[in-house]
């Protein structure tokens, strides 16, 4: 019943225990709960139970499985065990298979294995052994070692360097003890294992040479894996290997100089990995006709010459992977199974004519030399996704699939807001790498036919005129736009303000000029209220299929991003930048106050605009910024005292604009540029108070004396509210003072005899001065 979905069947345990008469049972991935006990078990004849791939998520112990004698293949792969392996794995001495492997076991393996002496296939990786291998090796019962044909033991935290005891598993076929911390040298010994089909030590500290005695007596191999570790062949050229193997990851083991030439009759290769592996010269003729059957091929990171065959279409590979070598010419025509090319840090310039490949889904190839056009690898490859063509020398236009040049009569500007649908065409691709080329024309039509786009660079070319209105239309999806140093001019497109997923957004050094766009709430990935789409990393591109998952793409590469006042490489976490850089360029006009919503941003950069207005007063809801450049601008009015609320701010400059008031500190402020705090605030003669020479008159005044009647008006505090204000507060405590002289007769007799004592002392004082006066005037 392997499959079947038995998701709230909590009682299976004691349905199957009604069938004393089961002999196998078979329960693979079937979304069960974990098992519950069971006092007496009937299951006294099964001799096969298989629970893998289910999500028990509890303890090893206690579970009704220990107490089944009669099994002989127990089989819980990946079914979230956890805690000490059980000693009551002693029970089970008629196991022949025992399978445990993907779980959270911790510890050492119990002695009480002894007594299983019918051991064929013992898998016990990925869980957490942590144990020298020596000691691993004397728990599992010397009585089964002449008959055990499978030890895998991978990924288990073993460490230690004693691998001899192999010598002495003379049925071994299987033998995985990969992605350890095991040292020392591969002994010799293994060679004698005339069984052997599968020999994995990859992703160890092994070190040492593998001779041609490692594997004369390996008549049987077919998958051999010695990858990242520090082994040297000292193989002849003349050596005959006696097996034939399907798969070989031999990366970082030192091959070369010479192409190893006892590949030349493994024929029957279907994976092969030579990576960095030290090879120099041309690729052999030969490697192409003896591997024109295998799906993978990667020889990338060597030092191989030469040019490439024009034609490999009487190849069957589906990964092919040569990059970073010193490989010269035309790019051939390629198999029509191919999926995946990457052939970038080469010197390659340019396709062979007629070149296709209707298969391709990853094209990776940047860092070349490669001129011309690319509109058959562009038009010819309909399931193309991934395209790196960064660092190359094209020039032409990119081409537009399936019809003629759209019209260039005015299809640019803001007004064309819809997309042209007149296209059959609709490409794939999701990533379109193009940056540091000589690309030119207007912003290309092509992308108009690629509505599942999510990251564009274009940046350093020599693209010019105005960015479409049809960029959240035909791109809806797009989470990186990278134009940064080309020729664009006009307004920046209100419809950019749609890109409702868009996290790196880089229009700096070009020529627009006009306002900033409002409506930046719309900005959601930006706000942090974006719909969580999912999309893969370009610096993570990676490949599944019948050869695993396979690192492709910029994941050794990276993009150069102007943050924090320097020019900086990002490679797989450009991603989570959430940028958005508008500088060197024209812009006027005011900062939008919308831009507070923003509350995801991380850098800022504005800067050599003609920017003018006020610093929005609300800045401090940028929680999350850590850059933040608006100098060169002619900015005016106080800085607010909300940048103080900015506490992962690590870079700001606000240099050369028309600034005035007093500096605000507290928190991030007062650390910021330690060596010299002064330079953020240079250019602005209007700044006074700490970091810079120019001290404050007075004592420090809070920001409604500081800033000017215009940042009062705009944020609440115009004269009008301060009037109101006064006048509610003159209102309230009349009607206090009236209602207590109202209600309170001791208020009223002291208020009203304070009135009269009052009026007569001024009568008073008013007779005495007027008899004063008139004396005076009659005596003189």
């Amino acid at each position: 019943m392997a499959f079947v979905d038995l998701t709230g069947v909590d009682d299976w345990v004691h349905t199957v225990n009604a069938l004393p008469n089961l002999v196998v049972l078979i329960l693979q991935r079937c979304r069960l709960t974990a098992p519950s006990a069971l006092l007496h078990h009937n299951l006294t004849v099964l001799e096969e139970l298989d629970l893998s791939d289910n999500s028990f998520n509890t303890l090893g112990v206690p579970n009704f499985f220990w107490d089944l004698t009669s099994l002989k293949s127990l089989s819980l792969l990946d079914c979230g065990l956890s805690g000490p392996f059980p000693d009551e794995l002693g029970n089970l001495t008629l196991l022949e298979t025992f399978r445990i492997a993907y779980n959270n076991f911790k510890g050492m393996i119990p002695g009480t294995l002894h007594n299983m002496c019918n051991l064929r296939s013992l898998q016990l990786g990925y869980n957490n052994i942590g144990a020298d291998i020596s000691e691993v090796i004397e728990r599992i019962p010397k009585c089964s070692w002449r008959n055990l044909q499978e030890l895998s033991l991978a990924y288990a935290n073993i460490t230690g360097e004693a691998l001899t005891f192999v010598s002495n598993l003379t049925s071994l076929r299987k033998f995985d003890v990969s992605d350890n911390q095991l040292s020392g040298s591969v002994p010799v010994e293994i060679g004698t294992l005339t069984n052997l089909t599968v020999l994995d030590l990859g992703n160890n500290n092994l070190s040492g040479v593998i001779s041609e005695d490692h594997l004369a007596g390996l008549m049987n191999l077919k998958l051999i894996d010695l990858s990242n570790n520090y082994l040297e062949f000292t193989i002849g050229s003349r050596w005959v290997p006696q097996f034939n193997l399907v798969w070989a990851s031999l990366s970082s083991c030192h091959l070369g100089p010479q192409f190893p030439n006892w590949f030349r009759r493994q024929e029957s290769i279907n994976y092969l990995d030579i990576s960095n592996t030290g090879l120099l010269g041309r690729i052999p003729d030969w490697f192409w006709t003896t591997f024109s059957h295998a799906g993978s091929l990667d020889i990338s990171l060597n030092q191989l010459s030469g040019d490439l065959p024009l034609s490999l279409e009487f190849m069957s590979v589906v990964i092919l992977s040569m990059q970073s070598n010193i490989l010269t010419g035309l790019i051939p025509k390629l198999p029509r199974t191919i999926e995946v090319l990457d052939i970038s840090r080469n010197s390659l310039s340019g396709f062979v004519p007629n070149f296709q490949a209707p298969q391709l889904q990853v094209a990776v190839l940047f860092s070349n030399s490669i001129t011309g056009t690319i509109r058959t690898l562009v038009c010819r490859s309909p399931e193309l996704r991934v395209l790196d063509l960064s660092n190359n020398f094209l020039s032409a236009e990119l081409p537009n699939c399936g019809r003629k040049e759209l019209k260039q009569r005015n299809p640019f500007t803001n007004n064309s807001s819809r997309v042209n649908s007149t296209s059959s065409f609709t490409s794939k691709i999701t990533t379109l790498l193009l940056r540091n080329n000589c690309l030119s024309s207007r912003f290309p039509l092509f992308t108009q036919q690629c509505p599942n786009l999510i990251f564009l660079d274009l940046t350093q070319n020599k693209f010019t005129g105005e960015l479409p209105g049809w960029i959240n239309e035909a791109m809806p999806h797009l989470v990186m736009l990278r134009l940064r140093s080309n020729y664009f001019s006009g307004h920046i497109p209100n419809a950019m303000m749609e890109l409702h997923n868009i996290r790196i957004l880089d229009l700096s050094n070009n020529n627009f000029s006009g306002a900033i766009p409002g409506s930046l709430q719309n900005l959601k990935a930006l706000i942090g209220t974006g719909n969580g789409t999912q999309f893969e990393n370009p610096f993570e591109e990676t490949y599944y299929g019948n050869f695993g998952l396979a690192d492709r793409g910029q994941y050794n590469d990276s993009l150069s991003v102007v943050i924090k006042g320097q020019v900086l490489e990002y490679s797989k976490n450009t991603i989570y930048l959430m940028s958005i850089d508008l500088s060197c360029n024209s812009l006027t006009g005011e900062i939008p106050e919308e831009l507070s919503f923003l509350a995801g941003l991380v850098s800022l950069n504005l800067s050599s605009n003609l920017l003018s207005g006020n610093i929005p007063y609300k800045i401090g809801k940028l929680r999350s910024l850590e850059s933040l450049d608006l100098s060169k601008n002619t900015l005016g009015g106080g800085i607010p005292q909300s940048l103080t609320d900015l506490t992962y701010l690590s870079y700001l400059n606000l240099s050369y604009n028309k600034l005035s008031g007093r500096i605000p500190s507290g928190h991030q402020l007062d650390i910021l540029k330690a060596d010299d705090p002064a330079s953020m605030y240079i250019g602005n003669p209007g700044l006074c108070g700490h970091p810079i020479p120019r001290e404050c008159p007075g004592p420090p005044r809070d920001l409604s004396t500081n800033n000017d009647l215009e940042s009062w008006r705009k944020h609440g505090l115009s004269q009008m509210d301060f009037l109101l204000g006064l006048i509610t507060g003159f209102v309230a405590s009349a009607w206090m003072v009236f209602c207590g002289l109202l209600f309170m007769k001791r208020w009223r007799y002291a208020y009203f005899g304070l009135l009269d004592e009052l009026y007569d002392r001024l009568f008073v004082i008013s007779v005495v001065t007027w008899r004063k006066w008139f004396r005076s005037t009659d005596v003189n």
